[in-house]
């Protein structure tokens, strides 16, 4: 309702000022029934009503629920493949392996033909010492012996029923002046037999390798 008096206030001052003809008649505009359906366009009113007309901009809404999550889409095409990288650097030297591998053996044998003690070689006797030497510059990794007996394979020697052993098997080289063994040196292996063995046949054998 005020809305309504307000637009025909709103035109009686327009009215009252865009038309003197009609002033001068002295028609009192009342009532909106009063004016024709279409007789005042929106320019004919002036800037105050356009004013008056507009209405005041309501409160803000609230905001809506957020809406279903849509389907997934297709998986794309794998992409090409790229480059190849540039190459790295060097990485630094390793530190170096097993090299220079070799097995000497030394025949400690009353067979003159088969023997490295030269001519004349009477055997191992109770309580001997028996060696094998690398080549220089080399240690020794492992080693062993193997009593014999003229014409056996290594399995059926005087040593197998007559008490005959070994006391000492390990690495190292023997200081013959003094009969002890050399300190810090592993270049060779060193066998001792115990006083059972009588003037046996044996061969003494050491594995080596590159001390670096």
């Amino acid at each position: 309702m005020k809305k309504a008096i307000t637009l025909i206030a709103a035109l009686v001052a327009v009215l009252a000022v865009t038309s003197g003809a009609f002033a001068a008649k002295n028609y009192l505009i009342t009532s909106s029934k009063q004016i024709k359906h279409g007789a005042i366009s929106l320019s004919d009113l002036s800037r105050h009503a356009h004013k008056a007309l507009q209405g005041k901009q309501g409160p803000k809404g609230d905001t809506g629920a957020t809406g279903p999550a849509g389907p997934q889409g297709t998986k794309g095409a794998t992409g090409a493949t790229g480059s190849v990288g540039p190459q790295g650097p060097q990485g630094d030297r390793g530190t170096a392996g097993v090299s220079g591998y070799e097995v000497h053996t030394w025949r400690y044998s009353k067979d003159d033909a088969n023997s490295d003690m030269g001519p004349g070689y009477v055997g191992v006797g109770g309580g001997a010492i028996a060696t094998a030497a690398c080549s220089s510059g080399k240690v020794a990794l492992g080693g062993g012996y193997w009593f014999t007996s003229e014409g056996d394979n290594g399995f059926n020697s005087q040593a197998l029923s007559d008490g005959s052993g070994v006391i000492a098997s390990f690495p190292g080289r023997m200081d013959w002046n003094t009969n002890t063994v050399k300190a810090n040196n592993n270049s060779g292996w060193i066998v001792q037999v115990n006083d059972k063995v009588n003037l046996a046949d044996m061969t003494v054998y050491v594995i080596c390798a590159n001390a670096n």
